[in-house]
Parts: C-alpha cells; structure tokens; sequence
C-alpha cells in the first residue's frame, strides 16, 4: 500500500519513469540488468521482505557500487541513530513516511540537484547528531583501490602502481576511473587533498604534514 501511494505521487506529475523492487535482491538484479541506471532511488529504511538487506545496508552497497545514483530513506522512524547511519551509508535525504506529497516532490527535486535534503519534521537534535561523524570517503573504496589511491597519492605512475600491486596497467586505469567516479575527484591534486583532510598516516607522514 505504501508504494502504491508513492508511486500514484510520482504518475501525478508525469515527470519520472518509475521501476520497482521489494527486497535487495530484486534491487541489485535491477541495477546488474538496466542499461541505464536510475537517477535516485526511494528506499524504504525497514524493508519487510524476508531475507533482504535493510535500508541503510542497500545504501552502503547503492553507494560503494553505483555512486552516481542519488537516494532518499523513507522511514517512519525519526531516532536520532537512523538517520546517523543514513548519512553515514551515504544516503542524500532521509524523509518521513508521513510527508505530504509536495514535500515528496520537493525532496526529489533537491537531492536531483545536488542537495541534501532533510526532512522538514526531522528535529533538529536528530540532525546535528547525524552530522557529527560521518563515514569518511575512502571508505568507499575497495581494498585494492584503496592501494592505489595510496601510490597515486604518492606520486606513483600507473606503470609503477601496477608493478607494486602485479596487475596490468589497463587493471590500474580501471581502478583510477573507479576512484575518480567514487570520490568525485577530477584531477590529481585531488586524491591528495582528500587523504589530508581525512588525516591518513601515511600521507601526512610522507609530505611531513601535522594532523588537524
């Protein structure tokens, strides 16, 4: 009944192409099988299905996989720790079962934008709360591309990195385009202006850099 009402919303307005799925499973086949991904994804914080991952697991997984699709929870919850670990799986707006359809509408319009977006009745504790620490950005990276986020950072060339890890040289070029889709990063300067900022060692070590 709840989908069925957010998507009688969305038909109203005639703007969106809409999919639908009901556990994680259904989910990710969705996103392995399209051609073209979705632009955000609505997502309910407690899915019922038997077996599926809840909300905040999908958006972990949305995010570390498909990092350019945008997602908003929905949830009748408004503790203080659910939106925490929404911000913290990288999710782009957290929005209240019980929102009105303009602000349906309107949240969708902003995360699209490149805002987050929440709730207009999520108290404003819940929100500081959620905000105090949030998941840092490398760790949206895998294991070997954490390696070489770490060479690059270094000064490494792609010949090099891929001689460290023993990986060919288009394997390294991959791992780079993935890095650069994941943290948003357009050129190289970046990858070392996000190792200072979210204070690793071994970087602040290297260039004799003092922790913030």
């Amino acid at each position: 009944m709840f989908c069925y009402g957010i998507r009688s919303i969305l038909e109203v307005k005639k703007r969106f192409e809409i999919a639908e799925a009901s556990s994680s499973s259904e989910l990710f086949s969705l996103l392995e099988s399209g051609t073209v991904l979705p632009q955000l994804i609505l997502l309910d914080v407690r899915l019922k299905r038997t077996g599926s991952l809840n909300g905040i697991q999908i958006t972990h997984e949305v995010k570390k996989n498909y990092p350019s699709i945008k997602i908003i929870i929905l949830t009748s919850y408004d503790e203080s720790e659910v939106l925490k670990e929404a911000v913290e799986a990288g999710a782009d707006g957290f929005l209240p079962k019980e929102a009105v359809a303009e602000e349906l509408i309107e949240a969708i319009d902003s995360v699209l934008n490149g805002q987050n977006y929440m709730g207009k009745t999520i108290p404003f504790h819940a929100i500081s709360y959620a905000f105090k620490k949030q998941t840092k950005k490398l760790d949206l990276l895998t294991k070997t591309e954490k390696s070489v986020f770490f060479m690059i950072c270094r000064g490494l060339v792609n010949s090099e990195i891929a001689d460290n890890l023993h990986i060919s040289i288009h394997t390294v070029e991959t791992h780079r385009s993935n890095i650069k889709s994941k943290l948003l990063i357009k050129s190289d300067i970046e990858y070392l202006k996000i190792a200072i900022e979210e204070n690793v060692e071994e970087i602040m070590k290297l260039y004799k850099i003092r922790k913030s």
